[in-house]
């Protein structure tokens, strides 16, 4: 499920083939410690402000490098050189949804496609996103707003706690268990479920958790005040 199975680098990956235009220059990425770096030759500066905006578009990244993209030939290029409008359209849906205050602290991921664009993550409610949905809509150039992958989960904001892959991660309380936990965040305190955070986490007897312990959750599709059992 969106955003939560996915590393911050392969949403940026799903987020940059959204833009064909980008697919026929020879750029590289990844993400390193909350960082987008990417690395090729391009033919417009423009082109580097484009792949600024769709890595600030993902959940998780704080920072984007692109001190190792070349600029190959401003005057070389001359088709398809409308990526400033892209890059403005952009842009200003992302403002808008991070300088509104019941919207900012949630995990939202912002894509666009054309003048489509796609809004993923969770929020605390549906009127929560209506009003991304509507707010993105009020972009002058937005034709249409897919939030078919924003859910609806209580404490979103909680799963903004994101680690340098972009997981969530969770600090152990007292009281907590490996299996406890697994509920939490799944629904389920199977052994399956509660093994999955043991594995990511490299812990090899899962009756063995501290507090203060920062647990990666993998792959989370349930809200952080889901009622335990």
């Amino acid at each position: 499920m969106w955003p939560f199975g996915k590393s911050a680098k392969q949403r940026l990956e799903e987020a940059l083939k959204k833009y064909p235009a980008l697919s026929r220059y020879d750029i590289r990425s990844r993400v390193e410690k909350g960082t987008a770096v990417f690395e090729g030759e391009v033919p417009r500066e423009a082109v580097v402000r484009l792949l600024k905006v769709v890595a600030d578009g993902i959940n998780g990244i704080k920072a984007v490098d692109v001190s190792r993209v070349v600029i190959r030939s401003e005057a070389a290029a001359t088709e398809d050189a409308g990526e400033d409008e892209v890059v403005a359209l952009a842009t200003t849906v992302l403002n808008k949804l991070k300088s509104d205050p019941d919207l900012a602290a949630n995990p939202i991921d912002i894509l666009q496609d054309g003048d489509r664009i796609i809004i993923r993550g969770a929020v605390d409610s549906d009127a929560e996103v209506e009003k991304a949905k509507r707010l993105a809509a009020s972009v002058p150039g937005v034709r249409d707003v897919d939030v078919s992958g924003l859910m609806v989960i209580t404490g979103a904001a909680m799963l903004n706690v994101t680690d340098d892959d972009g997981d969530v991660v969770y600090t152990v309380k007292p009281g907590d268990t490996l299996s406890k936990i697994a509920l939490h965040y799944y629904g389920s305190a199977a052994p399956g479920a509660y093994m999955k955070i043991a594995n990511a986490n490299n812990i090899e007897d899962p009756n063995k958790i501290y507090v203060g312990q920062k647990l990666k959750i993998p792959g989370t599709v349930a809200g952080p005040d889901k009622e335990l059992a």
